[in-house]
C-alpha cells in the first residue's frame, strides 16, 4: 500500500515516496491504473471475463463483442467510452447491437445469468 510522503522525516527520499505514490492511480504513460484501469482500442475486441473493472476507451471505428451468457460471470462491469470521432458499436448475444456515437459512454453489465448494455444516464438496452 502507498502511503503519502511525511514531510520533514521523508528527506532523501521524498521523491521515490512521492512516486510510488502517484504510481497508485496512473502509471508513467498517464492511464489509469489501480480501481478503474483504461485501456484504448482501436480494432474490434471481444471482452473477456478478466475484463471486468476497466474502462476501455475506442479510439477509432470499431466492435466490442460480448461473448455468450455467463462467460463474463456475476458481477462483471466495463465501461466503454467513444471517443473516436465515429461510430462504435456493441454487439451482444443474438441481433443486440448497441450503437454508440462520439461522445457516448457505455457500461457492460453481467449479472444472475443476464448481459446489460446501458448506455447514457437513463437509457437501458438489453
Amino acid at each position: 500500500m502507498a502511503r503519502l510522503p511525511v514531510s520533514g522525516s521523508d528527506s532523501g527520499t521524498w521523491g521515490d515516496v512521492l512516486n510510488t505514490f502517484l504510481q497508485v492511480g496512473h502509471a508513467a504513460t498517464g492511464e489509469n491504473i489501480g480501481a478503474v484501469v483504461e485501456a484504448t482500442k482501436s480494432s474490434n475486441y471481444t471482452l473477456a471475463a478478466a475484463d471486468s473493472g476497466k474502462r476501455f476507451v475506442a479510439t477509432a471505428s470499431m466492435t466490442f463483442s460480448l461473448p455468450t451468457i455467463g462467460t463474463l460471470g456475476n458481477g462483471f462491469e466495463v465501461e466503454i467510452v467513444n471517443d473516436s470521432g465515429t461510430t462504435v458499436t456493441i454487439d451482444g448475444p443474438g441481433a443486440t447491437n448497441v450503437s454508440l456515437d462520439s461522445g457516448d459512454v457505455a457500461c457492460v453489465l453481467e449479472t444472475n445469468s443476464k448481459q446489460r448494455v446501458v448506455k447514457g444516464p437513463s437509457t437501458v438496452v438489453s
